[in-house]
């Protein structure tokens, strides 16, 4: 009983201070005080110092000697390897998922088209933030598809930490647009069974998002130094 309280309460903190990290509630680069969280989340120390070495490990957090816990910020080469892996992931799933034949049923029509409306929808500038969640909802669907639960864990991490990075920038809606296209397409070349087109139209569409990112962080640079 006493464990399962413990394991709660690391659970509780974990899930705070990933929040406060994920809304940027704190900024990258700014320390993280553990009197601060400690009183913010209400256990004691102990838990608060295992979720910091937790988030470390998964690339959130970086440890300073003698200085303490600080915020991580993904470089273009976090950014540009997750991609990378991101990609290598969803082309696996598709193909695993032509391979063992999946039936395309009409429940899962119905929901990638009501993704594929929603993504439309927020494909302006104002709804910029709400297009985050529908574009990784899309991925995750068809990642779903091959029947592999590790991968679609595995993939949802990525998409966190790759939105995490997004999430400050104010892309221009046009994206939007061509991205919703681009979902539209990649649904249609799935339904038709075109195998070969539909692996080199879902890998060039992640690309597209990988090269779109890492040039805006190249701006933003050149932006900075000004």
């Amino acid at each position: 009983m006493v464990r399962k309280k413990t394991e709660d309460k690391k659970s509780q903190a974990y899930n705070k201070i990933k929040t406060l990290i994920l809304t940027y509630q704190v900024n990258p680069g700014q320390r993280l005080d553990t009197e601060y969280l400690r009183r913010e989340v209400g256990v004691s120390t102990t838990p608060i110092r295992e979720v910091l070495n937790q988030l470390v490990e998964e690339g959130y957090v970086r440890q300073i000697k003698n200085r303490g816990y600080y915020v991580n910020d993904l470089s273009d080469k976090d950014i540009e390897n997750l991609y990378e892996v991101r990609e290598a992931l969803e082309l696996f799933a598709m193909r695993k998922t032509l391979k063992e034949g999946v039936k395309i049923n009409n429940p899962f029509q119905k929901e990638i088209k009501q993704n594929i409306d929603l993504y439309y929808r927020y494909s302006d500038e104002k709804g910029y933030r709400n297009r985050l969640p529908m574009d990784e909802r899309f991925h995750i669907i068809l990642a779903n598809l091959s029947g592999n639960d590790h991968l679609v864990t595995v993939l949802k991490n990525i998409f966190e930490k790759i939105n995490y990075k997004e999430k400050v920038f104010e892309f221009y809606p046009q994206r939007g647009v061509e991205a919703s296209r681009e979902h539209d397409a990649i649904f249609r070349l799935l339904l038709a069974k075109k195998e070969e087109k539909l692996l080199r139209y879902l890998q060039s569409h992640i690309r597209a998002g990988k090269q779109r990112i890492l040039s805006i962080l190249k701006a933003r640079e050149a932006y900075l130094k000004i």
